[in-house]
This record gives C-alpha cells, structure tokens and sequence, in this order.
C-alpha cells in the first residue's frame, strides 16, 4: 500500500465518522412528537370581557363592623360597606 491508499482510507473513515455522528444526533435531538398536545384554552369574545358584570346600587345602611350607618354597595348576594369594606351576606343584619 502506498500513502495515498492510507491517506484515502483515513479519509473514508473520517467522513463515515462524521455522517454516522450526525445521523445519531439528528435521531436522538427530541422533536416534540412524544409530547401531549396543549390543552385548548377557553376563549372569551372581548365584549364579554368589557361588558359590566354587575352594578352596584349604593345607600346608607347599618355597618356590622363600624356600628354605625355608612354607605353600602348593594349587590344580588349581599352589601358591601364604602368605608370598612366589610361584606355583609344577603340574609345577614340590615
């Protein structure tokens, strides 16, 4: 043998080497395909987001916390104090 067929052997065998370096990288890089996919996120329209949910109707009313008459922000469930902000359910002292 002379020294091109060496040097043409190294050659091969580094360049068999590198390919089988890359494909074993590019088999064992994660792709994601295992993975569950994302949950769906619950969407709502914006005009929802924007619309008032509730308005309170304000009046004077007897504070539980303060003893005393302040004024209330009224809501279905119950009253909520302006000043203390203590929450007063709906069937509680009025």
């Amino acid at each position: 043998m002379n020294e091109w067929n060496i040097a043409l052997g190294a050659l091969v065998l580094l360049l068999s080497l590198a390919a089988a370096a890359l494909l074993l990288r590019w088999y064992f890089v994660p792709s994601g395909a295992h993975r569950a996919a994302p949950a769906a996120e619950e969407t709502v329209p914006l005009a929802a987001l924007l619309r008032p949910q509730e308005v309170p109707a304000n009046g004077i009313g007897w504070c539980p916390a303060e003893e005393a008459e302040r004024l209330h922000a009224y809501y279905p469930d119950g009253r909520q104090c302006w000043t203390c902000r203590t929450f007063t359910p709906a069937g509680g002292v009025l």
